[in-house]
Formats: structure tokens, sequence, C-alpha cells
């Protein structure tokens, strides 16, 4: 029997708006628009595709991230001229790394607030050439080498090493020490060189001594992800030098305090203070990690830093 004729009123330029949701939680996830191809090709293969109007083709969702759209069902609008798409989601949506493209609030003053959180570095998915990767694959080959130092006695060669291997546990005290130094260079109390140089210099320090502490207690990228703590976004509510350093004094004498093993939570929470101070200055924390690999990398005893995290 042939098949009824196509319920669907396409507009003038062929194309009808397609929102997609997922199909447990119901969130929306994207809207894209469809011509009858694209719609086709959506039905026969159970993956949903698009018309790009930007680059005037047809594309599978995901065809470069991986990160497809399963198709569970397709709804029709009481007009007949949108479709809503119920999908199983692979890996997050939205070429920002964020699960859902509506990962902004806007608000009353107009302005717009972040309020969902990112899934992935954009520039270890959609890498542009000659890019280095990003936060997410650069802070893990960044913990990697660390417990690589853990793991390997290096103690005669390497002062990391032998810290990470010591029995006794000195890095939560240090890391105190280094967020007061940070906070005096916000509030211009301690200073070496410029502003700049100065908070890279602190910063990595902070973070050195936070990844000591998180892999001599055992704790994983994994657990503790510094790649989305060290990912403030630009959107996201600053805060001034002063107050910074007002939080690096309190978190610092939090750490002092500790008679237990610091939480991986508190850990993160930390390394996205180091974060917010590098933001605050138009900084970026990728530089501060980049800058301890290369120094990790000229080290003898170490391997490649490029295959570690892998």
């Amino acid at each position: 029997m042939a098949s009824e004729p196509l319920p669907l009123r396409f507009g003038e330029d062929e194309l009808i708006p397609a929102v997609v949701t997922d199909a447990d939680s119901g969130d929306v996830l994207m809207i894209g628009f469809m011509n009858d191809e694209a719609l086709a090709q959506t039905r026969e293969t159970g993956f949903v595709h698009f018309w790009s109007r930007s680059r005037q083709r047809m594309w599978k969702k995901g065809e470069s991230s991986g990160h497809v759209q399963q198709v569970r069902e397709i709804r029709v609008n009481c007009d007949l001229n949108a479709i809503l798409i119920e999908a199983d989601q692979v890996g997050a949506v939205c070429h920002d790394g964020f699960d859902t493209c509506f990962y902004r609030r806007l608000d009353d003053d107009n302005s717009l607030h972040v309020v969902r959180s990112r899934q992935f570095d954009p520039l270890d998915v959609y890498p542009p050439d000659g890019t280095p990767a990003g936060l997410a694959t650069r802070t893990r080959r960044w913990w990697s080498a660390y417990e690589w130092l853990r793991d390997h006695d290096l103690t005669e060669r390497s002062g990391t090493s032998r810290r990470l291997r010591a029995r006794k546990n000195e890095h939560v005290p240090r890391i105190a020490d280094e967020m007061r130094e940070l906070a005096g260079v916000l509030d211009g109390s301690h200073r070496h060189s410029s502003l700049r140089d100065d908070l890279s210099l602190e910063a990595g320090q902070v973070l050195y001594w936070i990844a000591c502490a998180a892999v001599w207690h055992g704790y994983t990228w994994d657990q503790v992800r510094p790649d989305r703590a060290l990912d403030v976004t630009a959107e996201a509510p600053g805060c001034s030098s002063e107050m910074l350093a007002k939080l690096l004094r309190a978190r610092a004498d939090e750490l002092a305090g500790l008679t237990d093993t610091p939480d991986a939570s508190l850990l993160h929470a930390s390394i996205a203070l180091v974060g917010a101070c590098l933001r605050a200055n138009d900084l970026d924390p990728l530089d501060v990690i980049n800058a301890d690999l290369d120094e990790l990398g000229g080290k003898s005893y170490l391997p490649d830093p490029g295959t570690l995290g892998s």
C-alpha cells in the first residue's frame, strides 16, 4: 500500500524547525532545521540529521564529535509546521561543551548567567588546526605525570617524586601557604615582579601543591576534575581582586585547620578558586597548566607528557 503524503508544512525556504529533547529527562537539548532530505535521513538511519543554513549542506548531529542523537520518537505540532524529536543523546550536545544548548539564563538586567556545568572542553572535541588540546586533555596529562612520579621511585632525582612517596602528608599545609601568597599578589601585599607574572607564578604553585596532595591521597583526575574546576566561563559572575584575596585566605585557613583527608570536592573547589583569580585578571588557566607540562617535559626521567593520560 502506498504511503500517505508527508503531513508537514515546510516554510518558504523548504525548512522546518526541529526541537530535540532528551527522551529520559525531557530537557530541551537544541533546535535545528530540517529539509525533506534531512528528515528522511533521520527516519531511515535512526540518527538525527539537520540542514545547515550557514554551510548549505546536510549534516548528521555528532558527525565530527561522535556525540550523536539516536531517535526514539518523532512528534509533530498542531499546525504541522514544527517537529519534536525525543532522542538518546551520546555525550554533550552543545558545541560549547554543555549538556544542552540552552545553558544560559537571561536575567532581568539583560545579562546572561551560566546555569549548567560544562561537560567537555571544546578544544578537545573540535580542535582548530595548530591549536593545542584543551583543558581536559592537558590537565589529564598533567595529573598523570604526578601519578607517574608517585608510582615510580625517583626519590634520588625528583623532589616531587620524593614528596609523593613520603609517608607523611605535608602537601595540604603548603596549599594553604601558597594560597596566602596568591592572595597577597591580588591585594598588593606580596609582589616579586609584574602582577601578571606573579599571578601565573603563585597560581602555578597552588595548583602544584593541590595536585601533589590529591595524588598523594590517591584521588584520580576523574574524582577531582581539574578541567571543569579551571573552566571559569566568561559569562560567570566575576569577583574583585579584594574579594578573591579574602576568599583565598578563608580557604587557606580551612585547609590549614584540616585534621583529616581533604575531600575531592574541596580540592576541586580550591582549583576553581585559582581559576577565578586568573580569569579575573584576563589570564588563561590553560597557560599555567601548559607551563608546568613544558617544565615536566624537560625532565629526562619522565616519559613524554604527551604519552600520559591517553
